[in-house]
């Protein structure tokens, strides 16, 4: 058998183990569902696990509902200030020559637009901390521990 008659067979015999396995990675994809489908309501997923978590009363959910709409007003208004100055950020890249002044000014508010988005998260936790009863606080503590993974962008 010369190289040429090798090396094909093994090119053919690498090309079908690769489409083996894609069909093997296709058909057996797990499902899944829609975040709504999964979650409920888009925002709503955290909402129903810390009153769940924390044991929240009628009384305490109505607060952490005033809670939740004052937080998400607020961060709405941040999200936008933010989304317009990596705008104005970005559009300094059609300059012939870019302003570093002005793209570090930029960068510099959208650090402070960050700064404040973690000032409001950290503030809305300490509110729904001071709803808690005495009894909760012990599972307001343990909530926080897992506060990073809750909140994580992308979390199942």
């Amino acid at each position: 058998m010369n190289r040429t008659k090798l090396l094909t067979i093994t090119v053919l015999g690498l090309l079908l183990i690769n489409i083996s396995m894609l069909c093997v990675l296709i058909i057996h994809r797990p499902h899944h569902p829609p975040m709504g489908e999964m979650n409920g309501p888009p925002g709503e997923g955290p909402k129903r696990i810390i009153i769940a978590r924390l044991h929240f009363d009628d009384a305490q959910q109505q607060r952490y509902q005033v809670l939740i709409d004052e937080h998400r007003k607020k961060m709405r208004e941040l999200n936008d200030a933010t989304r317009k100055l990596h705008d104005s950020l970005f559009t300094l890249l059609k300059d012939a020559t870019i302003d570093q002044a002005k793209a570090d000014t930029l960068m510099q508010q959208i650090a402070a637009n960050q700064k404040q988005t973690d000032e409001l998260n950290f503030d809305h936790f300490q509110k729904i901390k001071s709803i808690c009863k005495p009894e909760q606080l012990k599972d307001f503590n343990e909530l926080v521990e897992e506060l990073g993974a809750l909140f994580a962008p992308g979390r199942k």
